[in-house]
């Protein structure tokens, strides 16, 4: 499997916009709507490109975009980390491989406490945490919006 990571660029929109355009990777996500249009996408890549605070990461499997990894600030000194995978690749590893290859990076800043945050029902991802030595602190309440999987207006 060859898994790299790199930033997102603006020609990325329709393929993020096709694989998190499915109810079925939105629905694992807190705040990834849905439906979701190319336009979205590339409102989502330019602010995170401007904002430095947010470090979203694209995922390639063998050249071609299936996920992302994020980070961004959490608290005092902390960061949270958050991913999603195109629902083609769920169950192949993809990002447990992605997830350790941003730990491994040295992107996140060495003295940083890393949380994430996981639906009780997502046992999916629970797994991917814990294949990259997280372990649960806390449960807690990670709920989205029904309002969020309707159709928004344009």
């Amino acid at each position: 499997m060859n898994i790299s990571l790199r930033s997102f660029r603006i020609e990325d929109a329709p393929r993020v916009a096709e694989l998190v355009g499915d109810l079925e990777v939105s629905r694992w996500t807190s705040n990834i709507p849905h439906p979701y249009s190319e336009q979205d996408a590339f409102d989502w890549i330019t602010s995170t490109g401007q904002d430095d605070s947010k470090h979203s990461f694209a995922v390639e499997l063998d050249g071609q975009l299936v996920a992302c990894v994020s980070y961004w600030p959490h608290g005092s000194g902390g960061v949270e980390i958050g991913y999603w995978v195109g629902k083609a690749y769920w169950g192949k590893g993809v990002c447990s491989n992605a997830l350790k290859l941003l730990l491994e990076s040295g992107a996140i800043p060495s003295q940083s406490d890393i949380h994430a945050r996981t639906m009780v029902e997502n046992l999916r991802s629970q797994r991917v945490l814990e294949k990259c030595g997280f372990e649960a602190l806390e449960s807690g309440t990670v709920r989205k919006e029904e309002d969020e999987l309707k159709a928004r207006p344009t």
